[in-house]
C-alpha cells in the first residue's frame, strides 16, 4: 500500500472517530438533560422548592442499560426523601427516615433500588 493510501486511510479514521465521540458526547449531554428534567418535574409536583441532595449516583446509560438518577433529599422542613429514576419508567419518589437517609448519605449503606 501506498503511503498516499495509508495517509488518506489514517486521516478518514481520525475524522471517523472525532464524529462519533462527538455523537456520544450529546447523546450522554440528553440522557443526563432527561433525567434533570423528570427530577425538576417530580419536585414540583410534590411541591418542593427548597431541598438539599444529600446523596447522588447517575449513571448515563447505552443503547444496553437505562440511564439512572438516585438521590437521597432533605427538604427545607426535615423531611427526607428518596428519588429513584431510570430512563423510560416512571421516577419513584418516597419518604425516608432520618436514621435510614444519613446512613445512605453517609455511604454505610448503599442506596439499593
Amino acid at each position: 500500500m501506498r503511503t498516499s493510501a495509508l495517509v488518506i486511510l489514517l486521516f478518514s479514521y481520525a475524522v471517523l472517530m472525532v464524529i462519533f465521540f462527538k455523537l456520544n458526547a450529546r447523546n450522554n449531554r440528553r440522557r443526563r438533560e432527561g433525567l434533570y428534567e423528570a427530577f425538576e418535574t417530580t419536585m414540583r409536583e410534590h411541591g418542593l422548592k427548597s431541598f438539599e441532595i444529600l446523596k447522588e449516583s447517575i449513571y448515563i446509560g447505552n443503547n444496553f442499560r437505562p440511564s439512572e438518577l438516585y438521590r437521597v433529599l432533605l427538604d427545607d422542613s426535615g423531611h427526607y426523601f428518596l428519588y429513584l429514576h431510570a430512563s423510560n419508567t416512571q421516577p419513584v419518589f418516597m419518604p425516608l427516615t432520618e436514621e435510614r437517609a444519613l446512613q445512605a448519605a453517609q455511604g454505610d449503606i448503599g442506596i439499593q433500588a
